[in-house]
């Protein structure tokens, strides 16, 4: 897979998100202006009638051989655009691209796709990652190749869902999921080493290492809506290497006196051994969670 586009698929099976990052040797200036100016528009994305820029304001994209797309804009501004979006017979989703300097004259695109039908997961993911390289050559020149269908079909094919209910109201289980120190209190507990970094906001990057298992897990958050909702990109690394394109899904819903913690983890798996050896992971891990917070109960009823 090109290393230089981040996948994550998160969501559900009925309204998944498509998720994609890529680093682009150009300013974030530049790359607003390749999605917002018609002419910067077609060279790399497709005729587009309409301008892209005020709320409201509806627009026609012909794609090509993929036919056209419709839409309206929700928000148009320095650091994103937010359209509603159309695909041929398609239902209605919404995509959001946005924008930011990472240094050094290179910026980084980040798009989300919220579609409306699981089926359209590999299509809609093969459509975006040729995009995305077709924006790459028109910045640069250079012969950035797309991935196609196969990695969003990998992607897709065996989301694993893990359940727990634990003994605590959500936001309680959000301060214990969503903060260095809340993770620092069960996270790996039984390990004295571990370390914690969390910046839990859009963007912003966690890591959490045990040094004397030589394992730790990174990535950046994609969704953080406190108490019910936090999605975050997944990097699993040990002695054998990293993972790639791995997303974890959490969802907190009260459930009587406790929460329902559901947690959905996906990757480009090509068997079913990544996810049974994830289950029994998960298992272990929000059993650590539970314990700790329902001993926090008993202390604190």
């Amino acid at each position: 897979m090109d290393p230089r586009t981040v996948r994550a698929l998160i969501g559900t099976p009925r309204h998944p998100e498509l998720v994609l990052r890529r680093e682009y040797r150009a300013t974030s200036g530049e790359l607003r202006d390749a999605c917002t100016s018609l002419p910067r528009l077609a060279r790399w994305f497709g005729s587009v009638e309409g301008a892209p820029s005020g709320a409201g304001a509806e627009f026609r994209v012909d794609l090509g051989g993929d036919g056209t797309a419709t839409g309206r804009i929700r928000r148009c501004d320095d650091d994103g655009l937010e359209v509603s979006w159309v695909a041929g017979e398609e239902p209605e989703s919404i995509l959001s691209a946005e924008w930011r300097d990472t240094g050094a004259g290179r910026a980084e695109l980040t798009l989300r796709h919220r579609l409306a039908s699981e089926e359209r997961v590999a299509p809609s993911g093969r459509g975006w990652d040729d995009a995305l390289a077709a924006l790459d050559r028109s910045l640069t020149g250079g012969e950035a190749v797309a991935e196609g269908a196969g990695a969003w079909r990998l992607i897709g094919a065996r989301p694993l869902e893990v359940t727990r209910t634990v003994d605590a109201e959500p936001e309680r289980v959000w301060a214990a999921i969503a903060s260095a120190e809340g993770l620092r209190t069960w996270w790996w507990r039984h390990w004295s080493d571990v370390t914690i970094e969390a910046d839990v906001r859009v963007g912003g990057r966690y890591r959490i290492e045990a040094p004397g298992a030589e394992i730790a897990v990174e990535g950046r958050y994609l969704v953080v809506e406190p108490p019910q909702r936090l999605a975050f990109g997944w990097r699993w690394i040990d002695a054998d290497g990293s993972s790639v394109d791995e997303a974890v899904d959490i969802t907190l819903s009260a459930a009587g006196r406790g929460t329902l913690v559901t947690v959905r983890h996906t990757g480009p798996w090509e068997d079913d051994a990544p996810a049974e050896s994830y289950r029994q992971g998960w298992d272990f891990t929000l059993g650590e969670l539970a314990a700790v917070l329902a001993g926090a109960r008993a202390r604190n009823p």
